[in-house]
């Protein structure tokens, strides 16, 4: 009688830690990786806009993919917010360091301030910006050749 207790605990024990697990660390850790996925998506699909087209020109579809960045660096925060064992998970380089998260996110910003820039474009440092993501996340981002 006392040894099917101690397995029913047993078991109910390691069915509460494995969802634990699944729900507190897991899932937080997919929903992080789908938004890097999301910004490298992003920063490759629209490049062509984002690098190259003239300020003046397509408005509708520069205005449209500034509101897209500046969604995506509040996503990145906001997942890695989410993350229980941070630290853990930085150590097992499973994420990167704060400064550089807040560093991608704030040059999805800078990226999406300078895209609506109606006088003159800064391709440059646009493509600074997004080299630097790309380094910074460690995500495949646009690159020209």
């Amino acid at each position: 009688m006392l040894s099917t207790l101690l397995i029913f605990t047993g078991i109910a024990v390691v069915l509460f830690l494995s969802q634990l697990a699944r729900e507190g660390i897991i899932k937080p850790y997919v929903e992080y990786r789908k938004v890097l996925a999301e910004i490298s998506y992003s920063l490759i699909y629209y490049a062509n806009i984002i690098v190259s087209a003239p300020a003046h020109s397509k408005r509708d579809e520069q205005a449209e993919i500034s509101e897209r960045l500046r969604q995506l660096s509040a996503r990145l925060r906001s997942a890695i917010t989410a993350l229980p064992f941070q630290e853990l998970m930085r150590l097992l380089q499973f994420v990167p360091s704060q400064a550089r998260i807040q560093d991608a996110a704030a040059r999805l910003i800078r990226m999406s301030n300078l895209l609506l820039e109606t006088e003159q474009k800064r391709h440059d440092e646009i493509r600074q910006d997004m080299a630097a993501i790309g380094q910074l996340l460690q995500i495949d981002v646009a690159k020209e050749k």
